[in-house]
């Protein structure tokens, strides 16, 4: 197969499931990612995991906690 083709068979699949699909899979891969996040960036979420993950989807604001953290060590020392 090549890539176009693998491209139109998700479109054609994602236009036959109202992107529902494609929502959840990006909520999932996100809720994965925070998870994977050290505890001390961890805590300062608000709510659960989960919930914060779907939020971040739907706004399409995904923050980047890591180097916010980064920043704020660097401005304390």
């Amino acid at each position: 197969m090549s890539k176009n083709t693998d491209s139109s068979i998700v479109e054609k699949f994602l236009e036959d499931n109202n992107m529902t699909y494609l929502f959840l899979l990006l909520a999932n891969l996100e809720a994965e990612r925070i998870s994977n996040l050290p505890f001390s960036i961890k805590r300062t979420l608000q709510g659960k995991v989960t919930t914060t993950s779907l939020e971040h989807i739907a706004s399409n604001v995904i923050p980047d906690y890591v180097v916010e953290v980064d920043d704020d060590e660097e401005e304390v020392t």
